[in-house]
């Protein structure tokens, strides 16, 4: 065989390397058929298991509803935009969340049973007013990435050194982080890529009116 056809069968090989990637990656099991609830009556109503949910109203609440912790195996949950100001404890049930999308909603703080969600991959928190993530954080070692920009978060629990390991990407832009405060999560973190916009040249000692 000459050089032209290895080359185009080494070609092949990355391509379908890649695409069965992709479908291993989406697929959670073999009776995903990769729909995506938007309510939690239609996903509660259906006779198949419910994998993925983007919430698209909810109205009146400040909080999730309780009956959405039924869902036990979701893998992946969206909450954006809904005006959330508290996150249940309860969110701790859905064990084997892969991807959790909390963004622009308007909250302060994530409970510390964030830390039994032990499979997720993904946490989007942007643009909330979150000034402190958990400690609970430094058990989800399958963590890859935190998108917390837009949030106040100027110090991170020394509990993140333990996923430092795993965590690929941590997203603080539009934050305007002080110099000491970047090279203190360096520290903890030497193995992320941490996100900003800019360094603030104002002092270290920040004052919260």
């Amino acid at each position: 065989m000459g050089r032209g056809g290895i080359f185009f069968i080494f070609i092949m090989t990355v391509v379908s390397s890649s695409v069965f990637s992709q479908k291993t990656t989406l697929l959670y099991a073999p009776d995903d058929d990769g729909k995506v609830f938007t309510s939690i009556e239609e996903a509660l109503k259906s006779e198949k298991i419910v994998y993925r949910l983007k919430i698209t109203k909810l109205a009146n609440r400040d909080s999730l509803p309780e009956e959405l912790f039924q869902l036990t195996e979701l893998r992946e949950l969206t909450v954006k935009g809904r005006k959330l100001c508290l996150l249940n404890q309860n969110i701790g049930k859905l064990v084997h969340l892969q991807y959790l999308n909390l963004d622009h909603n308007q909250l302060l703080r994530l409970p510390e049973t964030i830390g039994n969600l032990t499979d997720l991959r993904t946490l989007v928190i942007s643009r909330n007013m979150i000034e402190t993530l958990p400690e609970s954080i430094g058990n989800l070692h399958h963590l890859t990435i935190i998108d917390a920009w837009g949030n106040p978060l100027f110090v991170l629990p020394s509990s993140i050194k333990n996923i430092s390991k795993s965590l690929e990407i941590l997203d603080l832009r539009q934050i305007p982080l002080t110099k000491w405060e970047y090279e203190a999560m360096e520290l903890l973190l030497p193995n992320t890529d941490i996100k900003f916009t800019d360094i603030c040249e104002c002092e270290n000692r920040r004052d919260h009116d």
